[in-house]
């Protein structure tokens, strides 16, 4: 029996501007980390299959995940539907649970809008059940079914976005763009803004310190 579509949202803030964001959602295998290996140990990636590169519109990629308070995996099937970088990224998931002559069929939409603002960027990402078929029993009962999208989903959802948005933020700690140059009058020459100028065959060495937000 097929149930009727349900939606979450949520949006989250960050330090880092909405092209490190999209960024890490194009790169497929990324999302292995912040939704596998830093995700929550019983809904989380277990499995993915990517070609090389960014993703784009028309990308298939192949995943396995586990499932809350069960030992069977997700096998799923998703194409990414939009990549316009920095923009938006999306993908539509087919899923698949069992083998068994009534196999769990489900199909989910996934968007991330980022946004900048003050500081950094905002993102919203939202998931949508177009339609499931064969669900697992406890899905069956309404109120089993609205508890789980008003609290269990968005609950494992939110600490993935959460680790989505603290890559983001040491990702650009650790790649700094380049520093604005400032004249030097005695130097003849520029000098990066904020440091005095070595001493002259002296090496200038620098510490970088990577900013890990939420740790």
């Amino acid at each position: 029996m097929a149930q009727r579509p349900a939606t979450m949202r949520l949006s989250g803030r960050c330090s880092a501007p909405p092209e490190a964001v999209y960024d890490l959602l194009a790169d497929l295998r990324a999302h292995l980390r912040w939704g596998g290996a830093e995700q929550a140990g019983n809904h989380r990636l277990l499995s993915l299959e990517a070609p090389d590169g960014p993703a784009a519109a028309g990308t298939v990629f192949v995943t396995t995940g586990a499932i809350p308070m069960s030992r069977r995996r997700w096998q799923d099937r998703s194409t990414v539907t939009s990549a316009l970088r920095p923009l938006t990224f999306a993908f539509v998931t087919e899923a698949t649970v069992g083998v068994r002559r009534r196999p769990l069929q489900a199909r989910y939409l996934h968007s991330y809008v980022m946004t900048s603002c003050a500081g950094g960027s905002t993102v919203t990402y939202e998931l949508t059940q177009e339609r499931i078929v064969n669900p697992f029993l406890r899905l069956g009962v309404p109120v089993i079914r609205r508890i789980t999208w008003q609290v269990a989903a968005p609950w494992f959802a939110r600490r993935g976005l959460s680790n989505l948005l603290r890559d983001a933020e040491s990702a650009v700690a650790v790649c700094p763009g380049p520093e604005p140059l400032t004249a030097d009058p005695a130097a003849g020459g520029v000098q990066p803004s904020g440091e005095p100028r070595p001493d002259r065959g002296a090496s200038a060495s620098r510490h970088l310190e990577v900013n890990r937000h939420g740790r």
